[in-house]
């Protein structure tokens, strides 16, 4: 197919993210504080005629009739409903009102994304007095946490982003006669794809079993945190100085991963909930660009990683876990993986559409992949600025799952690292966790340096 007329066309990754928010709630809020309060009216200004600039801002979804072809990105341009302004003046009240807006997910194929402004915020950590917040609702199909991030910065940026036009997109009945035209070279390039994928399955299965590759992660027991939200969704967050976390023996990630292990191990104890002996974290592990077999806007996998609790010294701990996510890595770059994307790539449109439709998302599960949910990500220099201010911190809420309760987010900028923590009244009380894992930094921290 001429690639002019399939550029715009959404990956069956991307394609499966959509159809699948549809089931379940999966958009991403990147929050941004400002030191200073802003004037509503001319920001919000500021924002759409900066958001004209930034090409991942100026499209929405459009479906091709019956699937008989993926979605395709078509244009379309910032408008004022798209932000929100908010007259929350607390910062807890702001992520309370963050967590409320979890429930009205955006519909990727009018925008795939909604800006939420609070324009005067008491209580915002690290501000020399009122300051200013902006979060970024994303639809996961639109963009990773990476590419995400740098959606953001290009909207906070000093200067615009080069300007870059969004490639065009066949009508809706071109875009259904492409599809189905292309239905017997998908047919014939699926086998021969998923072939190339069961032939790296197998040196990845050889591998494995010569200890040169780590073994896969296998179904952990589920815990009293394995299950949906309940209640009034929750938000809070820990800003720390970024010093705080590194500079020791292990990356940010592992000491955010080590403190979590603490606190998750505390938490459980203090419900009278026995600690699983396998308990660990899904943390999303970003493709690198040299690694990468597809287009998709979404390049990650989840890494099922120890958190290792019965390690009592917390330096071992911390060690431990840094090898349980460099082998999750390590296992993730073979091959097979992105041989099994490229033969996902190659799957007609329709048979993905039934597959998520068909899903079943409501059963309990035996196994769980992990006890938590934690998403970590550096979103560059703070150099970024809201009317004039610059940003102080910045964070993120990994969403919720049938069967995760309660999520971490680690998201630093410049000198400041946040953790974040997603969860649901009945299933956390979420401000004794929050002091509990400010209590699991500071043991952490002490043991690491």
């Amino acid at each position: 197919m001429p690639p002019r007329l399939t550029r715009a066309r959404l990956t069956a990754i991307d394609a499966r993210m959509f159809w699948l928010s549809r089931r379940l709630p999966s958009d991403q809020f990147l929050l941004f504080a400002f030191d200073g309060a802003v004037d509503g009216p001319s920001v919000v200004r500021a924002l759409l005629a900066r958001a004209q600039t930034v090409a991942d801002l100026c499209v929405r979804i459009r479906e091709t009739p019956a699937a008989l072809d993926y979605p395709y990105w078509v244009p379309r341009s910032p408008s004022p409903d798209l932000v929100r302004v908010d007259d929350t003046p607390d910062w807890q009240g702001c992520l309370d009102r963050v967590a409320a807006s979890t429930a009205d997910q955006v519909d990727a194929a009018v925008s795939p994304w909604r800006l939420h402004l609070f324009p005067a915020v008491t209580g915002v950590p690290g501000a020399s007095g009122v300051a200013a917040v902006a979060v970024l609702q994303v639809a996961h199909a639109l963009a990773d946490g990476t590419r995400a991030s740098a959606t953001a910065r290009a909207l906070f940026a000093v200067d615009p982003p080069p300007p870059v036009r969004p490639p065009a997109a066949p009508t809706a009945v071109l875009a259904a006669a492409l599809g189905l035209a292309e239905v017997p070279v998908r047919v014939v390039r699926t086998a021969r794809r998923a072939r190339d994928a069961a032939a790296a399955d197998r040196d990845r299965r050889e591998a494995t079993a010569s200890g040169r590759l780590p073994a896969p992660p296998v179904g952990r027991t589920p815990c009293v945190l394995s299950r949906p939200a309940s209640g009034d969704l929750a938000m809070r967050c820990l800003v720390l100085p970024t010093t705080a976390l590194a500079g020791g023996p292990v990356s940010v990630t592992a000491a955010a991963l080590t403190a979590i292990s603490v606190a998750l191990t505390d938490h459980l104890e203090a419900v009278g909930s026995e600690v699983p002996s396998d308990l660990g974290a899904e943390v999303t592990v970003g493709i690198a660009p040299a690694s990468r077999t597809t287009e998709a806007r979404n390049a990650f996998h989840v890494a099922g990683v120890d958190l290792h609790p019965e390690v009592d010294d917390l330096a071992r701990r911390a060690a431990a876990i840094a090898d349980s996510l460099r082998e999750r890595r390590r296992r993730l770059d073979h091959p097979a993986f992105g041989a099994g994307d490229r033969a996902t790539e190659a799957v007609p449109a329709a048979v993905i559409r039934g597959d998520v439709a068909r899903a079943d998302l409501a059963s309990t599960p035996a196994t769980v992949g992990g006890h938590t949910v934690v998403s970590s990500v550096h979103r560059g220099p703070a150099d970024l600025v809201l009317g004039g201010h610059r940003v102080l911190m910045t964070a993120g809420f990994p969403a919720l799952s049938p069967t995760v309760g309660l999520t971490h987010g680690v998201h630093g900028i410049g000198d400041t690292v946040t953790l974040s923590v997603t969860t649901s009244s009945g299933v956390v009380d979420p401000d004794a966790y929050a002091t509990r894992l400010r209590h699991a930094v500071e043991r952490v921290v002490e043991c690491l340096q």
